[in-house]
């Protein structure tokens, strides 16, 4: 029985069995929604509201046509016509709709529900339909948010750390739902994130009174004024009015202007030292400030920079000169010794600029406590008016020399004069730590600005993109971004102008520019070398490339870490490097000339290579070569790796027993790949492959080119085979073995015999298996392959079970076991391998009537491949059903069966589905679900056509027989439909089910036929 999944939260999406349906027309689309949700509508009903303007006789020719068109797209009828005025869905099939599942229990579906119903979908001249939307939307959002305001009570009085994420979720939903930021703010402060109580209470105060006119709850207050208390410490402080518009930065905002306010009322002064990494939003909190703070204060502020670090006092300088024009403008008389002292010292008396570090220390009559008494005198003469903020920006790139006077003038500062300094923290100055002591004097406040967390990068992208972005951008965003300010408003903008695909803006090009402009060569050498990489990159790799000791570029991998242009990650494999943000890597790489990406790619993939020699089997190098071969423009050693990584996934996917050692399956990433996928990836090889072969024609290239051709018709046939494509299928895994021979690619011939093997096996014949396996044990021999002789003496064994000699295949069965298990003290152990023999050798104990121990070998190879989920399981656990349903445990039978059924649905195989299907369709039988069992019979016969199995023709003749004769005395209506559907009597369902059953690994079932049926 196939599936049909509907998801009608959010953007409709309809899917059968794994595949999208795509229905044309708005209307059409309209009236499959409607009848999906009502089950059962009228004739009349739908044609007035999808097609209200037409004639009444239109109007049905426009049903009738709306009805063909969508029992076309779906594989059976979906709608039901049981008389000429009603439509019904058809009950036979499964419909799973994630809006009647939320309607059933929403307290317990919440996850269902995602955004509105039917999001985004709208026809026109239908005003009936669109009526209908909108009330159930309405009914759905207000269920929505009742239990999930009723989850999120439960949820906070039972400590669930989960609150957060479903709170988010309603907000989402309803931004102004009070109760969501009750819990939410009382969360956080159980929590003691004062900070985030903060930033919340200002967000939903804003939202409020812009939006409303209203301010928050009582409750919402106090939880605010709570908190403020705690900060200030049980002072007394004046809430903050002021909107801050950039989202999050409220409590760092309610710090600094604490600290003015203080400085204003003379309560006390404590400076300001902002610090956070590059484009984290320091100098926008810092313009704010001055935006809200310019009626109250002189401002001065200078900005410093790398290129003066060697000149002393340049950052004094520009204070100076700033200073100077204030006094100039306001005629006020300088301080004492101003001309004489300072403009000597700090300017040459002919140009006009500052000395060096070199010249200033020379000076005779140089002393710092000049200097520092006239600018107090300064500062106090040009305060009178206003009290006065000194900024510094980027005090990270100051001199020694300024950073020392600036610390003797916070310590010593009257009341007229505060500090406010900006710090990039990742530039590795330690400047920060220089002024701790400082801040244990309570003569500084050291405030740190953190990214954005998920959350806050939400809640400010959808406040700038509303609903142009969805779940995904919003997530494509926050891993670009990372939560930093600059590359967050930077990657907003390119999806607010459809730019997303362009991965760096031009914006962000010309900081990044500037960013790099100062590191040296060896360092841009390590950048470049790491932005060509496929993903991460080891340490070891690295070195390997640039060919060098670790300890050469040991200090310029520290510093491009303080930089945090990279960071470091250590693993079980060693020091992994990476770029701290996508946009660097894309920027580096951006500036590479193409033959330099082509030289790097090429070294790259050269390395991996002798990497991939060691390891045959790592899937993950295979994607590297690929990616690095592409970028080379290397078209053969692109389409070779292509190739590889196609074997790689059908090996597991195709394969009945694939040939992977435990260390494969640890590693590889469930590779389960949909049919329609590898004919896409088929037909594109294939394409390339005939493109190659035109083009590359010189004579060094045939040998490579053969031998990737060779590869791919071997994926290609073992492919056919599989999905019961026999003629061409084995006709082009003979060429494979045709074309081994001749070019003496000894392990492609043996795998050609393998799959031909299989494939008599998949067909019941006998003779076609023994002629190949004859022929693989010669040539594995030969070559000396002893894990290949360990999979052809299993294949020896399943012959001799087909033929019916058990005694010799169990024997050939435990030598294949005693190779595997030998092989495992020189190389990694084969699961798969011995599984599949303990499977065989269960299939002899359930022919000779001993169940208990044939589950007991079932178990065993299920054990040892649970972990894998490899394609055989399923054939383990439709054996180990089967012989659960002979000895009458009807409970652990089905268990089994959809556990096999759950693999087979991943793999999108072929392989053994009739014989599900038809133990499904007796397992809904036995529980009078007739429907389901009806359903799961005919796709069993469906399946049966395709890869015209005699067993598998026997066993569903076998289900057959025992459902027509338990089911001659059932007067259940809804069995009348399977009583219609097998025309013929038991007998006969049973004598062809004797015919077809293998009387050697099928006695069991036949044994039980002749038990409960009599001749």
């Amino acid at each position: 029985m196939h599936n049909i999944i509907c998801k009608f939260f959010g953007y409709p999406k309809i899917r059968e069995d794994e595949k999208d349906i795509h229905i044309p027309s708005g209307k059409l689309t309209a009236f499959l929604y409607y009848i999906l949700m009502k089950k059962i509508v009228s004739r009349d009903e739908v044609a007035g509201m999808f097609w209200a303007e037409s004639t009444e006789e239109n109007a049905k020719i426009s049903l009738r046509n709306a009805l063909h068109k969508i029992r076309k797209t779906f594989k059976s009828d979906i709608i039901l016509s049981p008389n000429k005025s009603i439509l019904v869905l058809n009950e036979e099939i499964n419909i799973d709709i994630d809006v009647k599942k939320f309607e059933q229990d929403p307290y317990k579906n919440l996850d269902l529900y995602t955004e509105d119903f039917l999001k985004g979908f709208y026809i026109k001249d239908a005003i009936e339909f669109d009526y209908w939307c909108t009330e159930l939307n309405s009914f759905y959002r207000e269920s929505f948010i009742k239990n999930s305001e009723k989850k999120i009570k439960d949820m906070f009085e039972n400590k669930n750390k989960n609150i957060e994420s479903l709170i988010s979720k309603l907000l989402s939903i309803d931004n102004f739902n009070e109760t969501a930021y009750t819990y939410l703010m009382k969360f956080y402060k159980i929590n003691n994130r004062y900070d985030k109580v903060i930033n919340e209470y200002h967000h939903l105060h804003k939202l409020m009174n812009e939006e409303l006119g209203i301010n928050p709850s009582k409750e919402i207050e106090n939880i605010y004024n709570e908190s403020i208390k705690f900060i200030n410490r049980n002072k007394n402080n004046d809430k903050d009015k002021v909107a801050f518009e950039y989202y999050s930065r409220e409590y760092e905002y309610s710090i600094i202007q604490k600290n003015l306010d203080d400085f204003q009322k003379e309560r006390a002064i404590k400076s300001v030292f902002v610090t956070g990494e590059s484009g984290v939003g320091k100098t926008i909190l810092k313009n704010h400030i001055i935006e809200k703070n310019n009626e109250k204060f002189i401002f001065y502020e200078v900005f410093c920079y790398k290129i003066e670090e060697r000149f002393s006092f340049s950052p004094w300088t520009k204070i100076i000169k700033l200073l100077e024009n204030d006094f100039q403008k306001n005629n006020i008389k300088r301080p004492y010794l101003w001309d004489q002292l300072l403009k000597n010292i700090f300017f040459d008396s002919v140009s006009s600029i500052q000395p060096s570090v070199a010249i200033v220390e020379t000076k005779e009559n140089f002393n710092m406590d000049l200097i520092y008494s006239t600018l107090s005198n300064a500062f106090e003469l040009l305060s009178f008016a206003k009290k006065m903020i000194i900024i510094f920006e980027d005090i990270q790139w100051a001199d020694l020399a300024s950073i020392n006077l600036l610390i003797r003038l916070i310590l010593n500062s009257n009341n007229q004069v505060l500090f406010f300094l900006t710090e990039s923290n990742e530039m590795g100055k330690n400047i920060e730590n220089i002024f701790l002591p400082l801040k244990d004097l309570e003569k500084i406040s050291i405030v740190e600005l953190k990214r954005f967390d998920r959350r806050e990068v939400e809640i400010i992208t959808k406040k700038i993109l509303g609903d142009k972005i969805t779940e995904e951008g919003i997530e494509e965003i926050y891993k670009k971004s990372k939560g930093n300010a600059f590359f967050l408003r930077e990657y907003i903008e390119l999806f607010k102008n459809n730019e997303k695909n362009q991965n760096i803006s031009s914006k962000m090009y010309n900081i990044l520019d500037e960013k790099f402009s100062n590191l040296e060569e060896q360092e841009l050498n390590i950048l470049r070398m790491i932005s060509a990489f496929y993903g991460d990159v080891s340490l070891d790799l690295l070195l390997k490339i640039l060919d060098v000791k670790a300890f050469d570029i040991l200090k310029s991998i520290n510093l491009l870490s303080r930089l945090n242009i990279i960071e470091e990650k250590k693993e079980d494999t060693g020091i992994i490097l990476r770029f701290t943000y996508s946009a660097f890597k894309d920027y580096i790489y951006s500036k590479l000339s193409e033959s330099s990406k082509q030289i790097l790619n090429k070294e790259i993939a050269k390395i991996l290579k002798i990497e991939l020699s060691n390891n045959t089997k790592d899937i993950t190098i295979y994607n590297k070569l690929r990616y690095h071969y592409k970028e080379a423009k290397e078209e053969i050693e692109t389409l070779k790796y292509d190739v590889h990584i196609l074997n790689y996934y059908l090996n597991f996917n195709h394969e009945i027993y694939p040939n992977l050692d435990d260390y494969d399956l640890t590693k590889q990433v469930k590779l389960q790949i949909t049919n329609e996928k590898v004919l896409n990836w088929i037909y594109e090889i294939e394409k390339t492959l005939l493109y190659i072969k035109n083009s590359k024609k010189k004579e060094q290239n045939i040998k490579d080119i053969m031998s990737i051709e060779l590869l791919f018709l071997y994926c290609k046939g073992r492919y056919l085979v599989r999905i019961g494509s026999y003629s061409e299928g084995v006709s082009v895994i003979n060429r494979v073995i045709r074309y081994s021979r001749e070019s003496q690619e000894q392990n492609m011939e043996i795998a050609g015999y393998k799959q031909m093997i299989i494939y008599g096996i998949q067909i019941n014949n006998s003779k076609i298996m023994l002629h190949n396996i004859i022929k693989g044990i010669k040539v594995a021999k030969i070559s000396n392959k002893i894990s290949d002789m360990g999979v052809f003496y299993r294949l020896y064994g399943v012959y001799y079970l087909m033929i019916g000699e058990t005694k010799s295949a169990e024997a050939l069965f435990n030598k294949s076991i005693s190779i595997f298990l030998a092989l495992e003290k020189i190389e990694s152990k084969n699961s798969i391998s011995i599984a599949a023999n303990y499977n065989y050798i269960g299939e002899i104990r359930k022919s000779e009537g001993r169940y208990h121990d044939a589950l007991e070998y079932f178990n065993s190879a299920i054990d040892l491949c649970k972990k894998s989920e490899a394609t055989c399981l399923s054939i383990f656990y439709i054996n180990a059903g089967k012989t659960n349903f002979l000895i009458g445990n009807y409970i652990e039978m089905k268990k089994y069966f959809l556990l096999a059924e759950e693999i087979v649905m991943k793999f999108d195989s072929y392989w053994r589905v009739a014989v599900l299907d038809s133990f499904l369709s007796l397992i809904y039988f036995i529980e009078r679900d007739y429907l389901s069992s009806l359903q799961y019979l005919k796709d069993a016969i469906s399946e049966r056509n395709i890869i015209n199995n005699s067993r598998d023709i026997g066993i569903i003749y076998f289900v057959e027989a025992i459902i027509s004769d338990k089911i001659k005395n059932e007067v259940d209506p809804n069995s009348q439909k399977i009583k219609e559907f097998l025309t013929e009597n038991s007998k006969s369902y049973y004598y062809n089910a004797i015919k077809y059953l293998d009387y050697v690994r099928d006695q069991a079932e036949i044994k039980y036929l002749r038990e409960n049926f009599i001749d």
